[in-house]
């Protein structure tokens, strides 16, 4: 294999700890990888927490949109009951407590799943100094664009699946259309990824990122593909994987 892809844990090491939380985090940094993946909301009180979900109900005792609940109210609700007993407790934390343990050791990815935050996550990122080693990803074009116009020096990432590459006008437009906003990177999903589209990207100055890949052999085929980058939820077992086909 002459080419060995970073490895991004997503959410943290969510295979083995509750996604989205401190404990996944840390975690994941004991493990060494290149990156970490989270997803970033705001409160009804403009608080910007960990929480993938539109909702609380999947990942916390609670019940609720994530845009009508208080900080408050999301602080005491418990994050790690629904994946074990093990973790009963587990808060959902802040994006400046995640800030804070990270500190650089490795590179943060945003994912913002709302446009009109990205003013306070880029703001939260500049209070600590983090320009340098936070990634600001998206789906949505339009909350990439801010953020390049508010901090140019903060790289940003286009994520797409099926559905964006069908509504875009396939892979290579999308490439484009990244360049355009001034991404480092495409992320999609790893069943799209082929050599000849690592190629067309790394001669555009554009890395593909292939998410979310939990399978061995998977992963061996995109890093033989040239892929700059792997999401997985198992970023153990991937990192284990890809050093065996070496």
């Amino acid at each position: 294999m002459c080419f060995t892809p970073l490895i991004i844990a997503h959410r943290g090491l969510s295979s083995r700890f509750p996604e989205n939380t401190m404990r996944s985090i840390r975690e994941a940094l004991r493990l060494q990888v290149d990156a970490i993946e989270i997803d970033v909301r705001a409160t009804k009180d403009g608080v910007l927490i960990l929480m993938h979900d539109e909702t609380v109900d999947r990942t916390t005792d609670g019940r609720g949109a994530v845009g009508e609940l208080t900080w408050s109210e999301i602080s005491r609700l418990d994050a790690g009951s629904w994946m074990s007993p093990d973790f009963a407790g587990e808060r959902v934390p802040r994006l400046d407590e995640v800030l804070t343990e990270v500190a650089g050791r490795v590179v943060l990815h945003i994912e913002v799943k709302a446009p009109e935050t990205v003013r306070r996550i880029v703001h939260t990122v500049k209070l600590h100094n983090a320009e340098e080693w936070v990634v600001i990803a998206s789906f949505h074009k339009e909350a990439l664009a801010r953020s390049r116009q508010l901090e140019p020096r903060i790289p940003v990432t286009l994520i797409a699946g099926l559905r964006e590459v069908e509504r875009g006008g396939g892979i290579k437009t999308l490439i484009f259309r990244g360049v355009a906003l001034g991404a480092c990177g495409l992320a999609l999903h790893h069943s799209l990824i082929t050599r000849d589209l690592t190629h067309y990207a790394r001669a555009r100055n554009m890395s593909l990122e292939a998410w979310t890949v939990n399978d061995a052999s998977e992963a061996r085929r995109l890093a033989d593909a040239g892929v700059g980058a792997i999401v997985t939820d198992a970023p153990d077992h991937i990192a284990a994987a890809l050093r065996m086909g070496e």
